[in-house]
């Protein structure tokens, strides 16, 4: 009887307590971090790209093996599987943990749909239009994929479109372009300079340009042709 007593203290003593069981995640601990880590990158984009005001829907998928990861010690690290420059549309994202424990890592994803004030054309706009107050509105709409929308009328009006846009089509920023400085056959003003020292001679445009573009110009006593920048209104520099 005491051989028998004393054997199952020592197994009492060797079996795990219940403080000793490894805790687990759950599938919800993710959820919530990839959550807050989206909510976080819609903010941050939105104060970058001066939405006024959103609403944002986000459902998550997080797989059912994530209930068999151990509990991480330390924050979770979130990072991006796509490319997509807007976190909207199907987003995919990294969940890590590195404690130095436990280290681990799950795939996830997540649908997000985006409800705001966007610039749509209130008139078709043809190609190389430029936009004018009239010619655009703000419309809420609602996104459920990447779109390079503009919420700030301010940045596009007085520029023009690069190909055309119908009635009530939301502006893509892709397409928006500023309105060329120099025009293919423009007498332009060729100001070379090297130092503090610059001379300038006159030229003719073989191509657009807007500021900041390389363009082919035609020195128009040497006729040799040149690349320049665009730096003004018919006006293009060059170096010695």
């Amino acid at each position: 009887m005491r051989k028998w007593l004393g054997s199952a203290f020592f197994l009492l003593l060797t079996l795990p307590s219940q403080a000793e069981t490894p805790q687990r995640m759950t599938p919800q601990d993710v959820e919530m971090a990839v959550q807050q880590s989206v909510l976080a990158e819609i903010e941050r984009t939105a104060q970058r790209q001066n939405w006024q005001h959103y609403e944002t829907n986000l459902v998550m998928f997080v797989p059912e093996s994530a209930k068999h990861l151990a509990k991480c010690q330390a924050p979770l690290i979130i990072t991006s599987r796509d490319s997509q420059a807007l976190p909207v549309g199907n987003l995919r994202r990294s969940v890590q943990c590195q404690d130095g424990h436990n280290d681990w890592r799950i795939n996830t994803s997540a649908k997000v749909t985006l409800s705001l004030p966007v610039a749509v054309a209130s008139q078709t706009l043809n190609r190389d239009t430029q936009i004018t107050a009239a010619s655009v509105q703000l419309e809420t709409r609602t996104l459920s994929r990447a779109v390079h929308f503009v919420a700030d009328l301010s940045q596009i009006i007085g520029n023009q479109v690069s190909r055309r846009m119908r009635t009530g089509q939301i502006i893509d920023a892709s397409f928006v372009v500023k309105p060329p400085l120099v025009e293919k056959g423009n007498e332009v003003v060729i100001i070379a300079a090297k130092g503090k020292f610059n001379a300038s001679t006159k030229g003719i445009a073989l191509e657009t340009g807007g500021a900041g573009e390389q363009i082919e110009v035609q020195n128009s006593q040497s006729k040799k042709v040149i690349r320049a920048i665009v730096s003004g209104l018919n006006q293009v520099h060059t170096q010695f």
